[in-house]
């Protein structure tokens, strides 16, 4: 399935088996009405007063450990880190000036531990769940507590220089070196000893002085991580109804530990491969602890901790031992309402993130419709047979479900208005002018040109085309719901890649290849006499431009529009459908060519460093992937030709009110079998050479016959 492959990597311990085994041990014991505090509980909510000290007391040992993380870490800043052998032929890259925090080090445990204990206990005053409240907290603590223990040992044993090193060294400017080309520091004790320690980003330390010099990248993306996580299982982001805009609040926890890690470059503090290092890092424990305590995010329970349904269905058993079977009947409901209701999922979709089940001795009941139809239309002018309603047969016009689908995504129309006012802001406010030393200019020197693909080519190539193909196959099958649910993803997959690029752009400030010539138009280099930095006599408009290198606004553009396109036309062309028709790819590859091309284009013309534009193509890429199964299965699902919500407003169109006129159910019953019986040959030959089904559709077959 879709996001069971893609989430493999949080998928350890076999949390995946263990959700089964629980949710039919839930559906085989009968709940039961409970009074006084089982009531409540039995209801969902488990308060502190009630449910806090047994938590506690389950979890003592962990929180022993964390005191444990807590000294471990003290030790860590107390020893000294290795000092590096750096020779003057090093120093190129050791020279930045010494600059101050732009994010203050007070700020980083404020966004990165406090804000999300409060965005927990909200939800705790809420739910009113104590399992949920401490088992975030515990887990918030241990992912950044594990972190920094991780950063700080890794950051002693390495012991690499920063980027100001030089300064810290040599206070005055004056370079002193022994027999063995080592550096001979003379600055201040505190200073050397923190210029060992680059990699990493991300010392952590709320107990000495350290605090005034970094609690940075790991902290931010172990907490904003964790938070992540636990926003995504809470607002149900994978919940297949296509709430695209639920993806920005996601996103932007994200976002803000990008943009502090962003800053530790821009204040000289590390280099870049040490804030991907700590990002990377951060990222993966936060994952690891969230795992601990709480479904993946997609899955159906995804928003509760696995603790709140052991125990529901502890509270069951024991009930159900005391022999208070024969009142069942009331508290199924309230049990029902709060375990399953809570995430009101159609039956099929058992994971909230993944296409249905496939049974792959079936065969696909959507292509006999298809094809039935298909007929039904050839003999309708000379044959008084009764057709379905369009509604039945999967064909939603704008007409008739335009406005509903409208109304029902008004939210995510509003938040992608609200995405091109901060993407309109972004290009107006200026960019971090990064320290380029007169010895950073080997790489900056090449002449400047023309763009091969203009900037108003970009909107063309990644959104006009993709919409225009999408309207196409929209007057091939009039459905609505698959032209506004690709519009409505196609845009915000580019908007969202366009945000986040910019943002990045203007927080890097990384000098363009051509950067030379934006700043000395006329070929004469101007340095200041003390920190050799540029004092450029160029335009303002061209050296604005010249800071806005990484990364590549074309390529992200470009991957998350073409990107988009192409996922979107290998659902439709079925290009894994196992029949081996292999030159289906050459279409799926052609809108990720151009992509391509463009890419290198940007660096032909000495607009952008390779890594620029390896960094938007991937960014744009990942943003198009998350977008697009926001609204369809994964392009090799059975269902992957249509969006989710198609086979919802289908799977809910058959299931005809028996009030309802008889002569309309029977007339809508021999229709379709008609179809069928019409395509017994088709059925036949699709069972022995491609084995797929349609669960969706074989539960609405069955329904139809009984």
């Amino acid at each position: 399935m879709a996001w069971n492959k893609l989430g493999s990597l949080f998928s350890f311990l076999n949390f995946q088996r263990i959700l089964q085994r629980r949710r039919q041990q839930q559906q085989e014991q009968p709940p039961l009405q409970l009074t006084g505090a089982q009531g409540a509980a039995q209801q969902g909510r488990h308060p502190i007063k009630t449910h806090g000290a047994k938590v506690a007391r389950d979890h003592l040992h962990d929180w022993l450990i964390l005191m444990l993380l807590v000294m471990i870490e003290v030790g860590l800043f107390v020893i000294h880190p290795f000092y590096r052998f750096v020779g003057k032929d090093m120093m190129t890259d050791l020279k930045y000036p010494m600059k101050a925090n732009t994010v203050p080090v007070w700020a980083v445990p404020i966004y990165s531990v406090l804000l999300p204990i409060c965005v927990f206990i909200f939800v705790y005053f809420r739910r009113r769940d104590v399992y949920d409240l401490h088992h975030s907290v515990l887990g918030l603590l241990f992912a950044v507590l594990i972190t920094a223990v991780i950063t700080d040992a890794i950051k002693d044993a390495v012991g690499r220089p920063r980027p100001d090193f030089f300064w810290r060294c040599f206070p005055d400017g004056k370079d002193v070196y022994d027999r063995w080309g080592n550096v001979v520091c003379h600055g201040n004790k505190a200073d050397i000893r923190e210029g060992h320690k680059s990699f990493p980003s991300g010392q952590s330390s709320l107990f000495v002085h350290a605090i005034y010099y970094e609690l940075d990248t790991e902290w931010s993306f172990a907490g904003l991580g964790f938070l992540s996580l636990y926003l995504s299982g809470k607002v149900k982001v994978f919940d297949r109804k296509g709430h695209i805009a639920k993806l920005c609040i996601i996103l932007l926890p994200l976002l803000a530990a990008s943009l502090v890690a962003v800053s530790r470059v821009d204040d000289y503090w590390h280099h870049w491969n040490d804030v991907f290092a700590g990002a990377f890092l951060g990222l993966v424990v936060a994952a690891f602890c969230y795992r601990q305590f709480f479904p993946n995010p997609y899955d159906d329970q995804g928003w509760g901790p696995y603790a709140y349904f052991d125990a529901l269905m502890e509270e069951s058993i024991k009930d159900n031992e005391d022999g208070a079977a024969a009142q069942t009947t009331n508290a199924l409901t309230a049990q029902t309402l709060e375990v399953h209701v809570v995430n009101q999922t159609p039956p099929w979709n058992r994971d909230n993130f993944s296409s249905p089940q496939l049974d792959y001795g079936a065969t696909s009941r959507y292509d006999d419709m298809e094809l039935g139809r298909r007929r039904r239309r050839r003999r309708s002018s000379n044959s008084p047979t009764v057709r379905m309603p369009e509604i039945q047969l999967g064909a939603h016009t704008v007409k008739s479900h335009g406005v509903k689908v409208a109304r029902t995504h008004m939210h995510d129309w509003l938040i992608l208005l609200l995405l091109i006012v901060i993407e309109v802001i972004l290009n107006v406010i200026e960019p971090f002018h990064r320290f380029v030393g007169e010895d950073m200019m080997t790489d900056l020197r090449y002449p400047m040109k023309d763009n091969t693909v203009p900037f108003w080519a970009v909107p063309i190539l990644a959104i006009l085309l993709p919409f225009i193909v999408i309207l196409v196959y929209y007057f091939i099958r009039r459905d609505v719901y698959d032209l506004h649910h690709a519009i409505l993803g196609l845009l915000f997959s580019v908007l969202i890649t366009g945000v986040v690029t910019d943002a990045i752009k203007d927080a890097v400030g990384r000098p363009r290849p051509d950067f030379f010539w934006r700043c000395f138009p006329d070929g004469k280099g101007v340095f200041d006499p003390v920190t050799k930095d540029v004092m450029c006599t160029g335009l303002k408009s061209v050296i604005k431009e010249g800071h806005k290198s990484f990364p590549s606004g074309h390529t992200s553009w470009s991957f998350a529009g073409l990107g988009f396109l192409a996922l979107y036309l290998s659902g439709k062309i079925r290009v894994f459908d196992r029949r081996g028709h292999v030159a289906k790819l050459c279409i799926v590859f052609l809108p990720l060519l151009i992509a391509a091309l463009v890419g290198i284009s940007r660096v032909d013309d000495y607009w952008h460093h390779w890594q620029d534009v390896f960094a938007g193509g991937l960014l744009g890429i990942t943003v198009a992937s998350f977008c697009y199964l926001q609204f369809f299965p994964a392009p090799y699902e059975v269902d992957g030709w249509g969006p989710h919500a198609y086979f919802r407003m289908v799977a809910e169109s058959q299931n005809v009110n028996p009030s309802n006129t008889v002569n309309g159910s029977n007339a809508q019953e021999s229709d379709v079998e008609g179809a069928y019986v019409e395509s017994q040959q088709e059925r036949e030959l699709s069972r022995v050479n491609t084995h797929d089904s349609s669960p969706i559709l074989e539960g609405m077959n069955g329904r139809m016959r009984y």
